[in-house]
Parts: structure tokens; C-alpha cells; sequence
């Protein structure tokens, strides 16, 4: 059947993109059902912030890598759900195509904005310089989403080795915290 390479094609693009994700961030918290217990509402609004975030490196660190954690994993579950949406969309051309490209887009563009409004409230120079690095990374891919065919590879775009690196240094830093 003519569909089915494509359709094996998008499951293992998703399940790699939720996966490269989600080791970003070590964000990776199945609930009892199997699914992510974040939720997908963060990422569409206004960046977080940590409100009174302590002048204390720790404390700090503590307050930003949990809010983190919130971005990346609501960032997560948006761009594989948007990108399944948006490839849906692509088959069918057209303006509904243009349009899935831009939505897609503009997440990576929101995910980015939310790592960076953690960056600038990170003291620890290190967390801070990966958060940026990593922000800048989903920026140059969605650069790289110029037309509807470009979606196809969209997944792979967030296991480059700059997101990879920094998806490191970010949970190096933040895995205590996320674990107590």
C-alpha cells in the first residue's frame, strides 16, 4: 500500500523526536496511564518565569531548572503533536501546507523564547550558556522550515549535535533538581 512507508516513516520521526526532546531536558516522567504528566498549555503561552527567583546559585538554579522542565517537556508534546497535524496537512497542499509549516515554526520559535527567559534569570553561567545555546539551536531549525516537504525531516532537525550538546549540559546541571 502506498501510504504505509509513509506512515512508518512519521511514527519513527515522532517517536525520535519525543524522544531526543525529552532526553534535552530529562524530562522524561511517564504517569500511570504512559503518558507524559506535563501538560501542553506552557509552551503556547507566555514564556515562564520563576517568580522571586533567590540570588543564591543554587536556590536559583533549583527555581530555573524547574521551570525548565516545564519547557521542555510542554514543548515536547506540542511539537509532536503540531508536527503530526502539520505533515497531515503538507499531504494535502495548498495553503493548509504553508500554513502547518509557519505553525510548526512558530513553536520552535516559542519553545526557543521560553529557554531563553530562563537563561536570562539562570546565575549559573554554565546552565545559562547551554539554555542559550540550546534556544539558538531551535531557532536555526526552524530556519530551516521552508516549505511543506521540509516537515518530513522536521524531527531530526532537534537531534543536531548543537541541541544534543546542550540538551546535556541542561540536564548535567538540572537532574538533581529533578530528582529530589
Amino acid at each position: 500500500m502506498r501510504h504505509t512507508p509513509t506512515v512508518t516513516r512519521m511514527t519513527l520521526l515522532f517517536a525520535g523526536v519525543l524522544a531526543a526532546a525529552t532526553a534535552c531536558a530529562g524530562t522524561g516522567t511517564p504517569s500511570a496511564g504512559g503518558s507524559s504528566t506535563a501538560t501542553a498549555t506552557t509552551a503556547a503561552s507566555a514564556p515562564p518565569t520563576v517568580s522571586a527567583a533567590p540570588t543564591d546559585l543554587a536556590g536559583n538554579t533549583k527555581a530555573v531548572c524547574g521551570q525548565i522542565r516545564s519547557v521542555a517537556a510542554d514543548g515536547a508534546a506540542q511539537f509532536t503533536r503540531k508536527l503530526a497535524d502539520a505533515v497531515a496537512a503538507a499531504q494535502n497542499g495548498g495553503a493548509a501546507a504553508d500554513a502547518a509549516v509557519a505553525d510548526v515554526k512558530s513553536l520552535l520559535g516559542q519553545w526557543a523564547a521560553g529557554l531563553r527567559g530562563q537563561a536570562s534569570l539562570a546565575l549559573d553561567a554554565k546552565l545559562k550558556s547551554a539554555l542559550t545555546a540550546e534556544a539558538d539551536a531551535f531557532d536555526r531549525a526552524a530556519a530551516q522550515l521552508t516549505k511543506p516537504a521540509d516537515l518530513q525531516t522536521a524531527g531530526s532537525l532537534l537531534t543536531s549535535p548543537d541541541v544534543t550538546q546542550a540538551g546535556q549540559t541542561i540536564q548535567q546541571t538540572c537532574t538533581v533538581y529533578w530528582t529530589s
